[in-house]
């Protein structure tokens, strides 16, 4: 022991932290009393266990260690089998070369490859994680278990990790970070996972009664799904199996069989709250080049890690099931608008009522349907905690849903459409527009090149030079000059045949929404609409529009088309092979009948201008003065809910401050 500073654990600890629970002496008195500092030192590693600072403990343990059995693989992405550990962290590979491991100089392996956790955010070589393992440095927990009754383990707890770089300021000094040019090995703040609090490396910052304090989970606490609420299951069919014997050969089918096969590891118990909105991310990685993968990481940190998908793991469908009882869900896609009109068609198919209004982080090429829920064309590095807020801050809208049906005609084909798969449409649902002619050309040729090569299109930027290059093409050899003669259109009883015969459209849109072809506004402005009424998204009618080249040009620089109907329902007959698109999906369609009428209206998160939150760090205007009695914790336990005292309250019921 020095003047300033108190081993603890076999690590020196600075003075001033109040009590230090287990202090090495080197007097006789300590020495003797081996069994009182054993208990104290076990106590003290489960408290530190618990609350993720299990760094604090010696790497070398006086008590003999536990074989855990092999060493277990690295995961990339979340566990929902029944194998799965509460803790894990998620490496990922990274380059970010100059960032030290977090096992520090005396442990570290020093190789060459380092691993992320995108849950926490700690950066280790690939060879250290099992030296990590060894230590017991759990992620942040994400589930609970379901056979758990300890009051304890379901309260959600900070998640502390050290840390050599730190932005922002200290909690309690309010004094920024110290921020070096170089790397420096020293320990310069402790933040928690969950809340994002960050403190001072000091004795007067951080305090040791810190370390066991529950965790509010911060600013974004009505986003996030609390880890209580995520249950773990037990396989009751497995055990029930082994205990009972069998009686008879028999072979016999029953409901229990049928639930077996039902059974899923983890379901939701939530808790509502008026102040929750809980939010489920779904982000497609093949949209806006690499910046899925950016955003997946992203909303790991800042939320829980089971409320965030990746699409390319087997789809929406799971996650919604699951997430279906979650009362003020609400939907985060990031992608494209494909991928918004793949989770709306999964919502129509698991029939959730009320369905969760669905929100947008634009990914794609074009956005129209983000543009027009004012979400942007396009996402921007936009911090994501800002888009939290929108996301929770927004309104709730209704956007129409129209149905498409085709009728394969009964007359022969024509030469050379017998190789052509043209009496399907890759989508029999729209939300944004559905059209033939010069524009599906464009986009059909664009999709076969990115079929071919879809290396060549990993930028929002290359993909809209295709498409003009494709245009400009597909202009000089008027491929669709004779659009007017094979087609014929009729809307709620009246045929606009003979309108499009005789100006030659080259295009026919049915609109949806306002926006169209990367945010161009076909219908025109709301001013000229003159006989007919105003667009809108959620009115039950579609817009029929026609293109010629001339209109189709001028489009790009504020014109727009010719409007032809604002209608209910739409008989479209196409009498040749030709290009058609349905939300930005094209196909060749063969000579058909189709009947376009409205499906449903979906809920949508339209993005509030300003942002208005009940999250506020700054004081109150008004003073209010609370009397609060003092208790006891069985007077507490006759009043209050049990579930408050379980720990499942995700959000704070009252908020108490005082001067001084």
């Amino acid at each position: 022991q020095t003047q300033n500073n108190t081993r603890i654990l076999g690590q020196w600890w600075p003075s001033g932290y109040g009590s230090t629970p287990v202090i090495e002496s080197r007097s006789a008195k300590v020495r003797k009393n081996t069994n009182l500092s054993l208990l104290i030192y076990v106590v003290y590693r489960k408290a530190i266990s618990r609350s993720g600072l299990q760094h604090l403990a010696p790497v070398q343990s006086p008590l003999p260690s536990l074989n855990n059995g092999p060493t277990k693989d690295m995961r990339t992405t979340v566990d929902w089998t029944e194998n799965a550990v509460n803790g894990d962290h998620l490496w990922l590979e990274t380059n970010c070369s100059g960032d030290l491991c977090y096992l520090g100089e005396e442990t570290c392996v020093k190789s060459a490859t380092r691993r992320k956790c995108a849950a926490c955010k700690i950066v280790v070589h690939t060879a250290c994680i099992e030296q990590l393992d060894k230590i017991n440095f759990r992620c942040k927990p994400t589930f609970r278990e379901g056979g758990s009754r300890c009051l304890r383990d379901n309260i959600l707890r900070h998640h502390w990790v050290h840390r050599r770089r730190q932005e922002g300021k200290c909690r309690q000094c309010g004094k920024s970070f110290q921020q070096k040019f170089f790397h420096s090995k020293e320990i310069v703040a402790i933040s928690c996972s969950w809340c994002k609090q960050a403190f001072h490396n000091k004795v007067t910052c951080f305090m040791l009664h810190q370390i066991e304090e529950p965790c509010s989970l911060g600013a974004h606490a009505g986003v996030i799904v609390p880890a209580s609420w995520i249950i773990k299951v037990r396989n009751s069919f497995k055990n029930s199996t082994r205990r009972k014997k069998r009686t008879s050969f028999k072979r016999r089918t029953s409901k229990k069989g049928n639930d077996e096969s039902k059974w899923r590891p983890f379901m939701l118990k939530p808790l509502p709250s008026p102040f929750m909105k809980p939010v489920l991310v779904f982000v497609n990685p093949k949209s806006g080049g690499n910046q899925g993968t950016k955003l997946l990481q992203m909303f790991m940190w800042i939320l829980n890690p089971r409320q965030v998908f990746d699409l390319s793991q087997g789809g929406p469908r799971e996650a919604l099931e699951l997430y279906r009882k979650v009362p003020n869900l609400r939907i985060l896609a990031c992608g494209g608008d494909g991928t918004v009109g793949w989770i709306l068609s999964a919502l129509d198919e698991l029939q959730m009522n009320p369905q969760p209004p669905v929100a947008i982080l634009p990914l794609g090429t074009g956005n129209d349907l983000a543009r027009t829920l004012n979400w942007g064309g396009g996402y921007t590095d936009e911090p994501v905690s800002k888009i939290l807020c929108h996301v929770e801050d927004g309104t709730v809208v209704q956007l129409d849903r129209w149905n498409l049906r085709v009728e394969r005609m009964s007359t022969q084909p024509e030469e050379g459409t017998q190789k052509v798969r043209g009496h399907r449409l890759p989508l029999n649902v729209f939300n944004n527009y559905f059209s033939l002619g010069f524009d599906a050309h464009v986009t059909l040729e664009f999709h076969e090149s990115r079929e071919a090569n879809p290396e060549k299109f990993n930028s929002r930027f290359r993909n809209k030079m295709f498409y003009a290059g494709a245009a400009f093409s597909d202009f000089l050899q008027r491929s669709s000059r004779d659009l007017s003669k094979h087609v014929r259109v009729v809307c709620d009883g009246t045929d606009l045949t003979p309108k499009i015969q005789e100006l030659k459209f080259q295009c026919i849109v049915f609109l949806n929404i306002p926006r169209y072809c990367a945010g161009t506004m076909p219908w025109g402005n709301t001013g000229d609409h003159r006989d007919f009424e105003p667009q809108r998204h959620d009115d039950g009618c579609i817009e029929v529009i026609g293109f010629t080249m001339a209109s189709l040009a001028a489009l790009q620089v504020g014109g727009h088309g010719e409007r032809l109907h604002q209608c209910r329902e739409v008989t479209l007959t196409t009498f040749k092979t030709m290009p058609v698109q349905v939300d930005g999906e094209p196909c060749r369609l063969a000579p058909s009948t189709l009947h376009i009428s409205l499906r449903n209206q979906a809920n949508m998160v339209q993005k509030s201008k300003r942002r208005t939150s009940w999250v506020t760090h700054s004081p109150m205007n008004q003073k209010t003065r609370v009397r609060i009695p003092l208790t006891t914790i069985v007077s507490l336990s006759k009043t209050l809910n049990p579930k408050l005292l379980q720990g499942d309250c995700p959000c704070p019921l009252l908020i108490v401050s005082r001067s001084g």
